[in-house]
């Protein structure tokens, strides 16, 4: 008897134990879910947050201010500011001071330290010696090494800031695409409202019908039918306008809980200019285009840096220097001179360097005329979308007219029972994809034209 009381007791402590382990487990899961839900909460917390109306240029104002993409080629720029500033530095005098505190029972060498220039060596003596350098240097003549690296960092920089000009345009185009869609989403539920209403019209027609014994039950079921597939694509729009306008706000880069409405409608605008007009302004405003013309020229100065690096180096140097040692005492002196150098033999470097930057040099050449055929064909490949969505538009505006007036004798048809209420429902769905189909050639328009500008580069 009392093994088995020893047995329930261990058995209720196991279960104590396995509970305690398991309410651990859960709190430690409970914890990992809680910090996953503030890490949830906390993404994009740091956006700004609109609301209100929001106009397209309103909408691409606020995504070049705030998106972050932007941020991070402006970025570049300030970096290759930086670079075109040490580049630059090179040309100018310097100026190092070297403190030496030595003692030894030898002779020997020593040098500045490492990363000051400009740097020198001194032999010093044996015993206790103490020396204070100041080295100053500045460049003469570097057989146009300097100047031309100095012109390809600033070529390099104003390629950044064609860079930026790219990430602009298409920073505008992410922003108009997803705009003009949840326009094109507004259009949508607005038809597709509309069709919902007119069924409900109709269901009460034919259930009027049905109770005076001058209609059919299998009527009011078609029209019943009818509604219920109208409030599923209206339903699908919804959702269409809902995704385009989250879309809209990360490509601006603010909270995707801001709330927006859309100020703006789509609009018809006639195309204008001519392809040939198009193509001239993107040779000149494409900011890849400039960007590469300008990365092209920098390695063009970089091939002649490294051929002038081939050439006579003249440098103006001046030393003093105040020094104490044992046992000679305490000196001070200066020297002043030019230090003249050419390289002779240096088992191929420079030519192998030379051989490089031209291989770059024409890579940079190619892949610049490659993007010119890239952007001639984006430009063209847009000019004829424009071309072709203004004809679609002008089709589907005059099938919107027919349709419109077919529905319109279609009802009085059916009003004064001269038709069935199959033709009514066929002209009221043709109707209303005729709505739908003005609408989606407004967008193809709208948008075509948007791609046309960020192919041409207009700002």
């Amino acid at each position: 008897m009392s093994t088995i009381k020893r047995g329930m007791g261990l058995a209720a402590s196991m279960a104590l134990l396995c509970s305690t382990q398991w309410m651990a487990v859960g709190a430690q899961t409970r914890g990992v879910d809680t910090l996953r839900t503030d890490r949830a909460e906390m993404l994009g917390a740091d956006r700004p947050r609109i609301e209100g109306a929001l106009t397209l240029v309103q909408a691409v104002g606020i995504g070049l201010r705030e998106n972050l993409m932007l941020r991070a080629a402006q970025a570049d720029v300030r970096a290759a500011a930086a670079a075109t500033r040490i580049v630059r530095s090179q040309r100018m005098p310097q100026l190092s001071a070297t403190t030496y505190l030595t003692y030894g029972d030898f002779s020997n060498i020593f040098s500045t330290a490492p990363n000051v220039t400009p740097g020198n060596s001194l032999l010093v003596p044996a015993q206790g010696y103490a020396d204070q350098n100041l080295m100053f240097t500045v460049p003469v003549y570097t057989s146009g090494r300097l100047e031309h690296q100095n012109r390809a960092a600033a070529d390099r920089e104003r390629a950044a800031v064609e860079d930026v000009g790219g990430v602009q345009t298409e920073t505008a185009l992410r922003i108009k695409e997803p705009y003009y869609r949840a326009l094109l989403a507004a259009e949508t539920v607005k038809a597709a409202q509309a069709r919902v209403e007119a069924a409900g019209e109709l269901i009460k027609t034919t259930q009027a019908l049905f109770a005076a014994g001058k209609g059919l039950e299998s009527s009011v079921r078609r029209v019943e039918a009818e509604q219920a597939d109208a409030q599923r694509l209206l339903t699908t729009a919804r959702n269409g306008r809902s995704k385009a306008l989250l879309d809209l706000k990360a490509a601006m880069g603010v909270r995707l809980e801001s709330e927006v409405i859309l100020a703006d409608a789509l609009v018809f605008v006639p195309p204008a200019g001519a392809l040939a007009a198009q193509l001239r302004d993107a040779a000149r405003l494409r900011p890849e285009l400039r960007s590469a013309r300008a990365r092209l020229a920098a390695a063009g100065h970089q091939t002649s840096a490294v051929r002038g690096s081939q050439g006579p180096q003249v440098y103006g140097m001046a030393m003093a220097d105040g020094l104490t040692s044992h046992p000679n005492g305490t000196r001070e002196g200066y020297s002043v001179g030019l230090v003249i150098s050419l390289p002779l033999l240096d088992g191929g470097q420079r030519q192998a360097e030379t051989a490089q930057a031209r291989a770059q040099e024409e890579r940079a050449q190619a892949e610049a005329r490659d993007l010119e055929l890239r952007v001639a064909n984006e430009v063209q490949q847009s000019w004829l979308d424009v071309q072709t969505a203004a004809e679609n538009y002008r089709t589907a505006q005059t099938a919107l007219v027919a349709a419109q007036s077919a529905y319109d004798v279609t009802a009085l048809r059916v009003q004064n029972q001269k038709g069935i209420l199959v033709e009514q429902l066929d002209a009221l769905a043709a109707l209303t994809q005729a709505r739908s189909n003005v609408a989606q050639a407004l967008y193809d328009h709208s948008l075509a034209a948007a791609r046309l500008q960020r192919a041409v580069g207009r700002p």
